[in-house]
């Protein structure tokens, strides 16, 4: 039996790498768009005592929109959330202070807190524009916080004729790493024509607000996990 995986995420495929291994066919339809923000935010990186990056879009858009030189970055105090976000800041050559131990907020925010380590200190959070207010809004209570957007997420608006086809054709089992890229797929295709696979709890809740179950939702929040996730829920060898 022949398996079909539509991904739709932005940027790179590589962690579906053992997908195709497994001989099971992949298919790139992204859902969303990541582009520059247009906010021009200037500030000296001494200002602030930490700087918490919350994706690898994050890091990236950051470093370009600030054009800030390796030689600047010796002395920043960096916190991430994911060992993605964390291996993403070391091509920087910084090493991050602290990592989450799992991709969410409140995991983030609950580790912060007990370890007190933001007590009172200048803190810039970086984060996309469409990233939930919990962390902000929590911070906020324990350290002086700064928010600054460097990308943006757009939704894709326009028809794929062959996405379309695919759907109404093969059985399929789609991809969805964020609640944005699920709900651009929602406004333009028949979900019901396909297999749902989440990338977490917080992009499976949000497909439930929208009236559907997932398959199965990845225990672990990476293009790696969600390989794993799926061979293992389609019992391939």
């Amino acid at each position: 039996m022949s398996y079909n995986v539509i991904l739709t995420n932005d940027g790179e495929i590589d962690g579906f790498s053992l997908l195709n291994e497994k001989g099971i066919k992949t298919f790139h339809y992204p859902m969303i768009k990541i582009l520059a923000s247009n906010t021009d935010v200037f500030f000296k990186l001494e200002d602030y005592d930490f700087f918490i990056f919350t994706s690898k879009n994050g890091v990236n858009y950051f470093f370009d929109k600030q054009k800030i030189k390796l030689q600047d970055t010796s002395s920043i105090k960096v916190i991430c959330i994911g060992s993605k976000t964390a291996l993403e800041i070391q091509k920087y050559e910084i090493d991050p202070v602290f990592v989450a131990k799992r991709s969410y907020s409140n995991i983030l925010f609950n580790e912060l807190k007990d370890l007190k380590m933001l007590d009172s200190k200048t803190v810039m959070l970086v984060q996309g524009n469409l990233a939930k207010n919990y962390l902000f809004e929590n911070l906020n209570m324990i350290c002086y916080l700064t928010k600054f957007v460097p990308y943006k997420t757009e939704i894709i608006k326009g028809l794929n004729k062959k996405l379309e086809i695919l759907l109404s054709k093969e059985e399929t089992y789609t991809v969805f790493t964020s609640p944005s890229g699920f709900l651009s797929f929602d406004n333009l295709y028949d979900v019901n024509k396909t297999s749902i696979i989440s990338i977490g709890e917080t992009t499976s809740a949000f497909i439930k607000e929208r009236g559907y179950d997932p398959f199965v939702t990845s225990l672990m929040q990476s293009y790696e996990g969600i390989a794993e996730t799926i061979i293992s829920k389609l019992k391939i060898i």
